[in-house]
C-alpha cells in the first residue's frame, strides 16, 4: 500500500477514514490488522489529543485571567497611568 494513499476496505473498497475503528464504516466488515491502528498507537493518539486539549484549556484560562472587565491588562495599566498623569 502506498504510504500516501488512504487504505480501503478489502471487502467493499470504501476508503477508510478512521483507522481507530476495527470495522468498515460502509459495509461493517472487520478490517485487517494492517489497516487498523494497534492498541499502542491508539493510546498514543488519545494521549496526544488529551495533552493538546489540556494545553488549549490552559491557554483559554490564561487569556481569561489576563483581562480585567473585558479589557486586556496592558490596556488597563495604560489607562491607569493616563488617569494618574
Amino acid at each position: 500500500m502506498d504510504s500516501n494513499a488512504s487504505p480501503t476496505c478489502p471487502d467493499c473498497g470504501f476508503r477508510i477514514f478512521n483507522r481507530r475503528y476495527p470495522k468498515c464504516e460502509s459495509c461493517g466488515a472487520l478490517l485487517p490488522d494492517s489497516i487498523v491502528y494497534t492498541s499502542a498507537e491508539r493510546s498514543a493518539i488519545f494521549e496526544a489529543e488529551r495533552l493538546g486539549r489540556e494545553a488549549r484549556e490552559r491557554e483559554a484560562r490564561a487569556r481569561e485571567s489576563d483581562t480585567v472587565s473585558g479589557v486586556p491588562d496592558e490596556l488597563a495599566a495604560t489607562e491607569t497611568i493616563i488617569r494618574l498623569s
